[in-house]
């Protein structure tokens, strides 16, 4: 090792212990104003200056009873604290007496608690607000992301990163503060003891430097528990949001035992990490405070033996040698809360900047309020890229998805896309939003590439309904306003509830304001569909778009949201992903995809006469379509016959 690394490595031990190196991540982490900081110094400095101003004035106190006692006359000459003290006094005619100098003794000490007082209110709002912007923070960057960051991060995770760990980076800016804060007193008392004696106060320094060594291994080990319980709750939130989620699997299963087993075994883990670190905890307490008593002995000792100071000189040492031990304990928690706090922030923080390289969709400048000619895919191409965990194991390969796709869809026509499960239906329309962005090819709105165009004004002009509707546990009515950006008229909502057949809901006991539970869990699966195909229909947007809206309906429901769709069909550009082909054999045009590219096009009649894909995807489906032509039956049943005499 040459002499550069090992300055460099003993630089950095340095910086490690005094926790410098803590800080400077944390700046670099949490967002923090200057006034906040300043401030909170400038109380940490005003409250320390009257600690060690109250602890002075003892001394004349102390000096003027002994005085008393030894009925000896008052000597105005007691040193450099007498010669000030005695100035002030004289200045504003003060008479020296016992009560004056109590008095004196105590304003500073009184003046201290409530500095003491307005820092800890102080410090609670900025932790607070130091909170609320990494809470803010996280959240915008999680809203921001790609759905690739969405596929990495369970729902639980992002809970926990916005609730819990934000939390964390308020705390650990208040225990740096702390920190520094407690050893600017320790430092004015050792001022004090530096005036009084030096060989004194180095026996108190080499005790408090003894201390710091003895506690740093084990604050190394309370920074290791932490970061690794912060990662495990992380995972835990996603397990357990997961579960609750699927809570009717779980009952029809018969796992409740084994899921509360699950979250026993993680809470007697927790509980292993909390045991450890309460005992390195009171390891560092119960080793510290033996120390700091046998320095204070020895400082007696010394003072009694070597200094030959008088009995004042000794209470006051003795005292202050108290007031260090007792914040050589608080440094020692500050540091260990330090530790603990900025293994959240850290974790905190590495979410958030996975997030951020998530952002890779950024917003045009066009404006768009309707299509006016048409979309237009052009050797379209995408795939899902390769995710790993921030510990760097793999979460899911690369996968081509979507192979040069190429059509129109005219402005005001009906759209169908069909295949089978996998085919890449799903991740297709999720390009017509800039959900995802396709990673070649081109896609037009009316002649404009997609991305020139606003992002939240083309999302807003895109009306979406999936398989399951998606609905908050809220009433009917604010589910249907929500993100709408104006107070409908009661004409307006009766219109889109009727438009999607919804209008059962005047017949609930609360009309609209009847909440819908948890997904809407209070409703059947249909219901919920027509409730969220009315909200879309409130929107009023020029593209509709509906993946899978009938897969998981019966064939009432299913009906109901053909017979929308038959009465939109010519007013909107309709865009529907199905399974169920009944669904969509009034398109203007059909699009069978396969392995991720499109293998037929053309309406439902020509694609029949084709015999190809669609057909037999439409032949097993026979069963269950309801009010099928005659003639087309016939047809499908002439090639069925055809292809198995082939």
């Amino acid at each position: 090792m040459t002499a550069k690394q090992a300055i460099t490595n003993v630089k950095d031990s340095i910086l490690e212990f005094t926790r410098i190196n803590a800080i400077r991540r944390l700046s670099h982490g949490v967002d923090v104003k200057r006034t906040e900081v300043f401030n909170l110094i400038v109380l940490g400095v005003f409250f320390a200056f009257l600690d060690g101003l109250g602890l002075t004035l003892l001394l004349p106190v102390l000096q003027y009873i002994q005085s008393l006692q030894s009925k000896k006359a008052y000597q105005i000459s007691g040193g450099f604290i007498w010669d000030v003290l005695s100035k002030f006094m004289g200045f504003f005619h003060i008479p020296i007496t016992l009560v004056s100098l109590l008095i004196m003794a105590f304003a500073p000490i009184a003046l201290r608690q409530v500095i003491y007082f307005i820092n800890a209110w102080y410090s609670a709002r900025v932790s607070g607000k130091i909170a609320i912007r990494a809470r803010m923070k996280a959240l915008d960057t999680f809203y921001n992301a790609d759905p690739d960051f969405y596929d990495r991060y369970g729902v639980g995770e992002r809970v926990n990163v916005v609730m819990n760990l934000s939390t964390a980076s308020g705390g650990a800016f208040v225990s740096v503060i702390s920190f520094f804060m407690t050893i600017l007193l320790v430092l004015i008392y050792v001022a004090i003891l530096l005036k009084m004696s030096v060989l004194v106060t180095l026996c108190t320094l080499a005790a408090g430097v003894l201390v710091m060594l003895v506690t740093q291994a084990n604050i190394r080990r309370i920074g290791a528990f932490s970061r690794y319980a912060a990662r495990r709750t992380q995972e835990m939130y996603s397990k357990i949001v997961e579960r609750m989620n699927l809570i009717r699997l779980v009952k029809m299963r018969d796992q409740k035992a084994q899921e509360k087993k699950f979250i026993e075994d993680f809470s007697w883990e927790m509980f292993g990490v909390s045991v450890k670190t309460a005992i390195r905890a009171a390891t560092m307490e119960v080793t510290s405070q033996p120390l700091m008593m046998i320095a204070a002995f020895i400082t007696l000792f010394v003072c009694v033996t070597l200094t030959k100071m008088g009995l004042p000189q000794i209470i006051l040492i003795v005292y202050i040698l108290t007031q260090i031990q007792a914040k050589i304990s608080q440094i020692n928690s500050n540091r260990q809360a330090i530790t603990s706090n900025m293994a959240s922030v850290k974790l905190l923080n590495e979410t958030i900047n996975v997030a951020a390289k998530c952002n890779n969709i950024r917003s045009g400048e066009l404006s768009f309020t309707n299509l006016e000619q048409s979309i237009e895919l052009s050797h379209v191409e995408f795939s899902y890229p390769e995710l790993h965990r921030p510990d760097g194991t793999l979460l899911s390969s690369g996968t081509d998805v979507l192979k040069d796709i190429t059509f129109t869809i005219p402005a005001g026509s009906f759209t169908a896309f069909v295949g089978r499960s996998g085919a890449g239906k799903s991740t297709l329309v999720e390009l017509f939003a800039r959900m995802r962005d396709a990673n070649g090819g081109t896609i037009l709105y009316d002649g404009h590439s997609i991305k020139s165009y606003q992002l939240g004004q083309l999302r807003r002009s895109i009306g979406y309904l999936t398989q399951q509707a998606m609905l908050f546990n809220d009433t009917v009515y604010n589910n249907l306003i929500y993100g709408l950006g104006f107070d409908p008229t009661d004409e307006q909502v009766r219109s889109a509830l009727e438009g999607a057949y919804a209008s059962f809901v005047y017949d609930l006991p609360q009309g609209l304001e009847t909440n819908l539970g948890d997904s809407g869990v209070r409703f059947s699966g249909g219901e919920r569909q027509r409730i969220g195909l009315a909200r879309v229909l409130l929107e009023d947007t020029p593209i509709l778009v509906l993946d899978e809206p009938t897969s998981a309906l019966d064939s009432e429901s299913e009906g109901y949201i053909q017979k929308a769709l038959e009465k939109l069909h010519g007013k909107k550009t309709i865009i529907v992903i199905a399974h169920r082909l009944a669904t969509v054999m009034k398109a203007d045009q059909l699009f069978v995809m396969q392995d991720g590219e499109i293998v037929e096009r053309g309406t439902h009649s020509k694609l029949i006469e084709q015999g190809q894909v669609y057909a037999k995807l439409f032949s097993s489906q026979l069963l269950v379509l309801d009010g099928l032509d005659t003639e087309a039956l016939g047809t499908i049943n002439d090639q069925g016959s055809s292809q198995q005499s082939d």
